[in-house]
């Protein structure tokens, strides 16, 4: 292998990343730059795991020879070759990931069930005190979580992930080895291991999501976060326990398998990467995961309401768009997917036979199998996801309940697809077991005057049969109906905002209420009966001056609206004069004057008035200090030494290394929140809510960031701190 072959083999397998790398240059300052670059980071390892790690193992087999062609078969083939790569990858983001973070959300009603019980009090007044933080719309948070660029959660995950790893992955190949399962082997072309790797990672990734979900929803009972505290106490049993155990699987691997460990070495970055993979794109499915937790935990608390208020009106729409979409993919493939196909592989089991690892294969070959491979995907993924969300978006306007047009959309897809599936018709959804792993095989062409060394996509036979199979099911079976779901889900979310409101239902209780925009103006019927409550907003953009041309009574409306309302506060009761109003709603709601927000959720909880807002820092010493109540005079300094006080002696008796959150005296609760250098303490009369918990550490958290070059090295002086009364009001304003 002369110089030369090494350079423009260097040049011609990296060209690919580059120009990936050198579009992101142009995209970096931009939002869509920030999810760019954790696309490009999942191409860059999967590219890793796929062009480069099979090479080292394969260092003691000679490569095999991609035979005939010629230059433009070879240009041809790196394009598609580098497709087939993109295509591979996209099979997580689209397929494998919605799975997890579909399913975690059930799992974690399961950790509050159990918990709920465990609690004083019946299930039912348990639940009704359920809370959870959830004041923006899922599109929103994933902005502010990209800008923000925090990876610390990441990591932490990630390295969760990689601890657990080994113990599970010896346990799995004892029992196979016991079940007398082909596991470790790539010589002969076949690794049931390989493929239950992917699903052994969904498992425990969903598995560890949905602990996660717990602290990352705020859910709270009481106004304590019982998720984090449940969240800190698995992982930190996890990594306890599990690193020992992992260390020794380890061990225990290699003395058994030592023949097979370049394999095992390959299985175990196989992993990693697809945990890296899962957390570059945990902020983007989390929201969406969060909106379906909290909309199981409401349904819940109120399911004798839902399933009466279950209504099956309007249900012609998603049985006609489901029907009309198979439709659509029937057409196309008669018409469209089928000729092309033919016309590309002539002899697609041949090119599939030629593709296995044990197999020579010529340049065309090649290049054919990483074209199938783009053509699989693109229809059998990308397609029916397109066709199937579009239209469930679109049958679910005209559907007063949203589950009940997910239920009957799905089911009917599934239906048919199942009977296509019988007659091996591809439907919408894809019902087919996956019979083989995909890797890389070392390969080199000469077609360019040297010789170009590549890893072609080869197949390594994988049937899960037996046991695997067993296990493989609830993935298999359900992984292209739950992408459907979270898909379908972040397109009916795309464009709407959330809005929250607390509303009064009697002098000691409130109710928040989450609303999202309506893309449609309010069904007359719902109007009249007032089931829903509807809120009332001024459209961004528009001011009185824009409606100087319009009626007063137009103008006197929206001048009521300079703070958002309830529906229900504004319709008149007079029975003409309640239709006229709606009419004129729906004139300003189509001028695009005012926007409308359903409410999506919501939850009780106890009015409380909060006193007193003191910062202190590490040492004691009083920092920054807020009356909410004029009449409320404490000495900062008295309570300064309070706090010292009392988390010296807790710490001295207790021996405790937990930390003082919150102190109950009587009708007078302290609410107590740590960042870095300072900790915050909320003075309130009544019991804590979650939204106040989440406020002062807000406010921690920003004052620490706004103050963190002063805070490092306190001095004493309070003149820094003396406009921070502002950044109060923002954080702690009533809704």
């Amino acid at each position: 292998m002369s110089s030369i072959d090494v350079i423009m083999t260097l040049i011609l397998n990296m060209l690919p990343i580059v120009i990936l790398a050198f579009i992101y240059l142009f995209l970096r300052k931009k939002l869509i730059g920030k999810f760019y670059y954790r696309v490009l980071i999942g191409i860059i390892v999967f590219y890793l795991l796929y062009w480069v790690l099979p090479l080292i193992f394969q260092l003691q087999n000679a490569p095999k020879e991609l035979s005939g062609g010629d230059a433009a078969t070879g240009i041809n083939y790196i394009i598609a070759h580098f497709g087939s790569l993109i295509a591979l990858f996209g099979s997580y983001p689209l397929v494998t990931l919605p799975f997890i973070f579909f399913v975690s959300p059930f799992i974690s009603i399961i950790f509050i069930w159990n918990r709920l019980r465990k609690e004083e009090g019946t299930l039912k007044e348990n639940l009704r005190l359920l809370s959870y933080q959830l004041n923006d719309s899922p599109i929103d948070v994933i902005k502010k979580s990209f800008l923000k660029s925090d990876w610390s959660r990441e990591k932490e995950i990630l390295k969760l992930l990689i601890v657990l790893l080994p113990v599970s992955l010896y346990l799995l190949q004892v029992i196979l080895t016991v079940s007398g399962l082909e596991t470790l082997s790539l010589t002969t072309g076949e690794t049931a291991l390989g493929w239950f790797l992917e699903i052994l990672f969904v498992y425990l990734a969903t598995f560890i999501f949905s602990i996660e979900l717990l602290s990352s929803s705020q859910i709270a009972l009481k106004g304590k976060h019982f998720g984090e505290n449940i969240r800190n106490q698995v992982f930190k049993s996890l990594y306890t326990v599990g690193a020992p155990i992992s260390i020794l699987s380890i061990i225990l691997y290699v003395v058994q398998y030592f023949e097979s460990l370049p394999i095992i070495i390959y299985f175990f970055a196989y992993f990693i990467m697809a945990s890296i993979i899962f957390v570059l794109f945990l902020n983007f499915f989390e929201p969406f995961s969060i909106l379906l937790f909290v909309r199981i935990i409401n349904w819940w608390k109120n399911k004798k309401e839902r399933i009466k208020q279950v209504s099956l009106k309007n249900v012609i729409y998603p049985l006609t768009y489901g029907f009309l979409s198979f439709v659509a993919f029937l057409l196309l493939n008669v018409f469209v997917f089928s000729p092309i196909f033919v016309y590309l592989f002539p002899d697609p089991m041949n090119i599939v036979y030629s593709a296995k690892f044990d197999q020579n294969q010529t340049l065309f070959q090649a290049l054919s199998f990483d074209l199938m491979n783009i053509f699989t995907f693109a229809t059998l993924i990308i397609v029916p996801l397109l066709i199937t969300t579009i239209s469930l978006k679109y049958s679910l306007k005209k559907m007063s309940s949203q589950f009940m047009g997910f239920f009957v959309y799905l089911a009917l897809i599934i239906v048919i697809s199942s009977l296509f599936s019988a007659f091996s018709i591809n439907g919408l959804i894809n019902f087919a077991s996956d019979e083989y792993w995909i890797t890389g095989q070392t390969s080199y062409t000469g077609v360019f005057g040297f010789l170009f060394y590549t890893l072609r996509t080869a197949g390594l036979e994988a049937n899960l049969s037996g046991f695997l199979g067993f296990l493989s099911i609830p993935y298999i079976y359900t992984r292209y109906i739950f992408n459907i779901i979270i898909w379908g889900l972040l397109l009916i979310y795309l464009g709407k905002t959330f809005k929250v409101k607390n509303i009064p239902i009697d002098d000691k209780t409130l109710e928040k209420m989450v609303f999202s925009t309506l893309e449609e103006f309010i069904p007359f019927d719902d109007y009249i009966k007032g089931k829903n409550y509807y809120l009332i907003s001024r459209a961004h953009d528009i001011t009185m001056e824009d409606l100087k041309n319009e009626r007063e009574e137009i103008r006197d409306l929206f001048d009521k609206l300079e703070t958002d309302l309830l529906i229900n506060d504004l319709i008149p009761s007079d029975t003409k004069e309640k239709q006229r109003f709606y009419f004129t709603l729906k004139y300003l709601f189509n001028k695009g004057y005012i926007d409308i927000y359903r409410a999506e959720f919501g939850y009780t909880f106890e009015k409380v008035e909060k006193q007193g807002l003191y910062i202190i820092y590490e040492d004691g010493r009083g920092v920054f200090d807020y009356s909410f109540k004029k009449d409320y005079l404490q000495d900062p300094g008295l309570i300064s030494g309070m706090f010292s006080a009392i988390t010296s002696f807790i710490k001295e008796t207790t021996h405790s290394e937990d930390l003082l959150k919150t102190i109950d005296h009587g009708d007078i609760t302290i609410l107590i929140e740590y960042g870095k250098k300072v900790f915050g303490a909320l003075f309130i009369k009544g019991k804590q809510t979650a939204d106040l918990r989440m406020q002062l550490k807000e406010f921690v958290q920003r004052f620490e960031q706004k103050y963190a070059s002063v805070l490092e090295d306190w001095s004493g002086a309070l003149s820094y701190f003396k406009e921070d009364e502002k950044l109060v009001e923002e954080i702690f304003k009533e809704e």
